[in-house]
């Protein structure tokens, strides 16, 4: 008879306290949901937590948004937003994906959240110097750090100005491989970017109904593919992704 299988470890607060043991007051964690949609925007999630913060963690059930149901995310999201130091939510649209390409467009998005988390850290009269930050990312790719391409870019720079500042002195950032079934930051990004993206995704139903984008949420689904081939694509699709430039192929 096969042994159960044991139940996934929980993400926990080992590398965030590592941080705050090392001089960064401030630890970031950041990740991103969607990025291989056909439809809708790339969607990023940070969520930061301080020493003083960290026993609120235990009030808040997460794990990797992927091994969640929705209904768990659902219950989770508002806690996060309740409880986190500061939070913040970015999205990168479908156009911006087709021009400046998935993994730029990603930074984009993660560069609004972190904007939105050092807003809502001003807001409460905090204004963190550079070297007591610190971001922990989830995958293999500096998340934060590659934004700098738009937050020094002439077009984007008047979205930015307190990444802006923070950006101009060293930080220092965590890559980590799998982090969103690790690290209780990141997977509290998780939740928040895959939270939002799903709510925003059941508003653009109502706006293209023909796609069903309410069950699949832009995923390429059978159904999702079956859509867009009786329709072809809407303004929400990445045109630039094959199975859509297929798709316009034969409706053009």
């Amino acid at each position: 008879m096969a042994k159960a299988k044991a139940p996934a470890k929980k993400p926990d607060l080992k590398q965030e306290a590592l941080l705050w043991e090392q001089g960064s007051a401030f630890v970031f964690g950041v990740d991103e949901a969607g990025r291989g949609c056909l439809a809708g925007p790339v969607s990023a999630g940070v969520s930061c937590w301080a020493p003083h913060t960290a026993a609120f963690s235990l009030a808040v059930d997460v794990r990797d948004s992927k091994l969640m149901t929705e209904p768990q995310r659902d219950a989770a999201f508002e806690p996060i937003l309740a409880l986190t130091l500061a939070s913040g939510l970015g999205f990168a649209t479908a156009a911006e994906i087709d021009r400046w390409n998935i993994l730029r467009a990603t930074y984009l998005a993660v560069a609004r959240a972190l904007e939105q988390a050092l807003g809502a850290l001003a807001a409460k009269g905090i204004h963190p110097e550079p070297s007591l930050c610190a971001f922990l990312s989830d995958g293999n790719h500096p998340l934060a750090g590659n934004g700098r391409f738009f937050v020094c870019s002439p077009e984007y720079a008047h979205e930015f100005p307190l990444l802006c500042r923070l950006m101009a002195k060293p930080f220092r950032e965590v890559c980590v491989v799998k982090g969103d079934s690790k690290v209780f930051s990141i997977a509290s990004a998780s939740v928040l970017a895959k939270v939002n993206r799903d709510r925003h995704m059941k508003k653009v139903h109502h706006d293209f109904p023909a796609y069903d984008f309410s069950l699949h949420k832009g995923y390429g689904t059978p159904l999702h593919l079956r859509k867009l081939n009786e329709n072809g694509p809407c303004v929400e699709h990445r045109r630039s992704f094959a199975p859509i430039s297929d798709t316009l192929k034969l409706f053009s």
